[in-house]
């Protein structure tokens, strides 16, 4: 078993009572500076982002080595602790049996371990890059009855030898596939002997009663639509996709970002600031798709004069993601703005929004949205909402990007 500019999120997150799901929406996650922390024995990934991330940390290898991929090619880097003292086993199962899967794990104790994957100045402790084997759901990982620590690229077993771990033990785990991911896949971790059960503990956090409502802002009927919710669990961004209604039960007090995009509507989304009432109820009024309508991503922030994304704006980038997924004939332009209060619109400026603009433009480039549907511009400091920005807030929010339809 054998991704190219950046992976913002490796994968999607939604509620489950039996697994961990997702995995940070980020550019990072494809860079062992983003490992996504797995906690716990399950680990599911329903929406796989193509590309390597911001950095190719392992290239110019021999294609027959065996203890690392030959490249990155479709990437995202996790880290997990062991929770007891066991032989550790583990099973990679792709939800589609043509994925290819390869992996390497470091151990994870290791002073400026990213710095020095890139150098080849650590050892894998494990990998296994072999061809998938479809005989067995074309999955792989760690088993008791493999004989070998790596396993080479080819032909060959899809499992490598267990691992003998201590508890509290960090470990570095990266996904490869070498073909463009075609659906999900689960991580699954075995412990022999398994740590003991959680203390049962009774419930006593106050909840809150989430009830997020969807019409058509024409008519004022109900209509389904797909949702993100940042800030309602720490970390994640929840999606729910095909109702009109969706509730959920959460933490007092919870700062919200609700997203929501159908078929056939522009995608908006909606801050909710939190509160101690018993029930928070959310209405959304999607306005239907048409040439010139705008939409302000203000949650795509950027960090100050650069073109790096900031975490916060994860649900907003998934959104957008999702508007054009949903709506496969709409053409959109892609506009970025800086913060450049009493300066002339110059070439800085200009040179900066538009790498800002290009950053969603590749985002949605590896995320498959076909090239001719998108494009994007600079607009400098000539569209600033607030011209003499007073706080960081207002900073930050001139530091945008804005989405246009072209055509539908």
């Amino acid at each position: 078993m054998l991704r190219p500019l950046l992976s913002l999120l490796a994968a999607s997150v939604v509620l489950s009572a039996h697994a961990q799901h997702g995995g940070r929406f980020t550019q990072e996650n494809g860079d062992c500076t983003g490992a996504i922390m797995i906690t716990d024995s399950v680990f599911r990934v329903d929406h796989v982002v193509r590309g390597f991330g911001n950095k190719l940390e392992i290239k110019e290898n021999p294609s027959d080595h065996k203890q690392w991929f030959e490249r990155e090619h479709h990437t995202t880097w996790y880290k997990f602790r062991v929770p007891v003292k066991c032989n550790l086993t583990m099973d990679i199962t792709p939800d589609n049996t043509a994925d290819d899967i390869d992996f390497i794990i470091f151990e994870g104790a290791v002073p400026g371990i990213c710095d020095k994957v890139v150098q080849k100045q650590v050892t894998p402790v494990r990998s296994n890059i072999s061809r998938n084997d479809p005989n067995v759901g074309s999955r792989c990982g760690l088993s008791k009855d493999a004989t070998d620590d790596y396993v080479r690229s080819g032909v060959g077993s899809s499992y490598s030898r267990s691992l003998e771990v201590e508890a509290g033990q960090l470990f570095y785990l990266v996904v490869d596939h070498q073909n463009p991911p075609k659906s999900g896949y689960e991580i699954r971790f075995h412990y022999d002997p398994p740590p003991p059960p959680p203390p049962v503990e009774e419930e006593t956090k106050e909840k809150q009663h989430l009830v997020i409502n969807i019409s058509d802002a024409k008519t004022g009927k109900p209509i389904n639509g797909t949702i993100t919710v940042d800030g309602m669990v720490f970390d994640k961004v929840v999606e729910g996709k095909g109702k009109s209604t969706y509730e959920y039960d959460m933490a007092v007090y919870r700062n919200l970002r609700v997203g929501c995009t159908n078929k056939g509507y522009m995608f908006t989304s909606v801050r909710v600031k939190g509160s101690t009432d018993p029930v928070v109820t959310v209405n959304i009024a999607l306005t239907p798709i048409s040439p010139g309508e705008k939409v302000v991503l203000d949650d795509i922030r950027f960090v100050g004069n650069e073109d790096k994304v900031m975490r916060q704006s994860e649900a907003s980038l998934l959104l957008l993601l999702r508007f054009l997924q949903e709506n496969p004939k709409v053409r959109v332009v892609v506009q970025g703005h800086v913060n450049g209060p009493t300066f002339k619109n110059k070439k800085e400026f200009i040179d900066l929004s538009t790498a800002r603009a290009k950053t969603v433009y590749d985002f949605l480039l590896v995320n498959d949205v076909e090239p001719e549907r998108i494009s994007f511009v600079g607009l400098g400091n000539s569209e600033m909402i607030y011209p003499e920005p007073k706080n960081k807030e207002q900073s930050e929010a001139n530091r945008r990007v804005e989405v246009k339809v072209l055509g539908t």
